[in-house]
């Protein structure tokens, strides 16, 4: 789709040349410069008309972008899990867990993805860079300094905010199964009645 839509904006930025060259004579810069706004007119109005054209596969480049971010944190996590002290290395593995299914709900319906944003890129970053500094910390004091112990709390309060965002959704979701099921028995109750 994103390629049907540049080659039809380079079609309609070449017909503008042509017709500013060409039939209204104008001078050949004149005519290159209203080719060019043709084109990009062109590829803002495709744009805004087709909003899956620069989406790529089904999904947007939001959803790739945040995906990608995404994926880098949870490597790093999951590296980083290895070489911390052991009550951190817990946490961020009880991280890791809880965001995978996040990952995956948008890799399955990337129209969720800005829904999800905050969680896969705020969130994880902070994970992540919770993760870091408790691995430069024992790496410079030891297991038994204080401030891992501050980490460790905080690594649960960003675990909390994944496992709190599930607990809303599958609250919406059966909200909204409980609404279909009322619309489904008031619709059987006017069937008997009618």
């Amino acid at each position: 789709m994103d390629l049907i839509r540049h080659i039809a904006a380079g079609l309609g930025g070449g017909v503008a040349f042509l017709i500013f060259y060409l039939w209204l004579g104008d001078a050949p810069s004149l005519s290159i410069g209203a080719g060019v706004a043709a084109y990009a007119a062109l590829q803002l109005i495709f744009g805004a008309l087709l909003p899956g054209a620069d989406a790529g596969q089904g999904g947007g480049s939001a959803a790739a972008d945040i995906l990608t971010l995404a994926d880098g944190h949870l490597d790093a996590i999951n590296h980083l899990a290895g070489v911390t002290p052991s009550a951190v290395a817990r946490r961020l593995r009880r991280l890791e867990d809880v965001a995978l299914p996040v990952v995956y709900q948008v890799q399955e319906h990337p129209e969720e993805a800005m829904a999800q944003r905050r969680l896969l890129t705020f969130y994880l970053g902070l994970g992540r860079r919770l993760g870091e500094h408790a691995l430069r910390i024992h790496q410079l004091r030891g297991d038994a300094h204080p401030s891992l112990a501050k980490i460790g709390a905080m690594l649960d309060e960003v675990t909390g905010a994944f496992t709190e965002r599930a607990e809303s959704a599958r609250a919406a979701e059966l909200s909204r199964l409980e609404t279909e099921l009322a619309v489904l028995e008031r619709s059987l109750e006017t069937e008997r009645g009618a």
